[in-house]
């Protein structure tokens, strides 16, 4: 986890210079090609919604290493894991499985992760919620901000060419935009707790 809580500090501190820049460019005389300002805060949604799928992308790995580092067997995991695990296998082609399982029992876990399938684009808040659940990890946080997905949404309509990065960006503003950063960073924040105490505490087991 401590590799995790690193990556996600240092795209936050990335996240924040690039705001702040934006912010003294809204209040400055600079001359700045028309249409580049909206252009530039319409980036910056795209810039939020990846630090949130990337880092439950890496704390749901953290928690898959940690699995196979200690060699924990299917059988002592949480009924809430054996059925992520489960519907893991489900998604797997048998053919890629079969053959990097020597101990079913142990190998399992591991075989059945695959980093790309985690999220997808599809990263809210009550996909945070549902992630939590389906691996039983105890909540401190409601993970319940709504703006989670607003910021979902305008990735996917940027990222598919549904809108154009001037047309979505031309009502943004910069503060709004850092507030939506700290939103994203407490949320997080939140969440990789929850996942450190989840794999420091042992909560995958079926008996704490």
């Amino acid at each position: 986890m401590l590799t995790v809580r690193a990556d996600f500090e240092k795209r936050c501190d990335e996240i924040k210079v690039y705001l702040d820049w934006l912010a003294e460019m809204e209040k400055s005389t600079w001359d700045i090609p028309g249409g580049l300002p909206s252009t530039m805060k319409a980036a910056a949604m795209l810039l939020l919604y990846n630090v949130v799928e990337s880092t439950m992308t890496n704390v749901v790995e953290a928690v898959f290493d940690e699995l196979q580092q200690r060699k924990v067997s299917f059988d002592l995991l949480s009924p809430e894991f054996k059925s992520a695990v489960l519907g893991n296998v489900k998604n797997c082609a048998a053919d890629k499985l079969t053959p990097k399982l020597v101990a079913i029992t142990t190998d399992i876990i591991s075989s059945s992760f695959d980093k790309a399938k985690v999220f997808n684009g599809n990263v809210d808040s009550k996909k945070i919620r549902d992630t939590l659940k389906d691996f039983g990890v105890r909540k401190t946080h409601a993970y319940d901000e709504e703006r989670l997905h607003d910021i979902m949404v305008a990735r996917n309509r940027l990222a598919h060419g549904a809108e154009s990065f001037g047309d979505y960006g031309k009502d943004l503003t910069a503060p709004q935009l850092l507030e939506d950063y700290e939103r994203v960073k407490g949320l997080l924040t939140y969440a990789l707790n929850d996942f450190e105490s989840y794999i420091g505490q042992r909560h995958y087991l079926g008996v704490t």
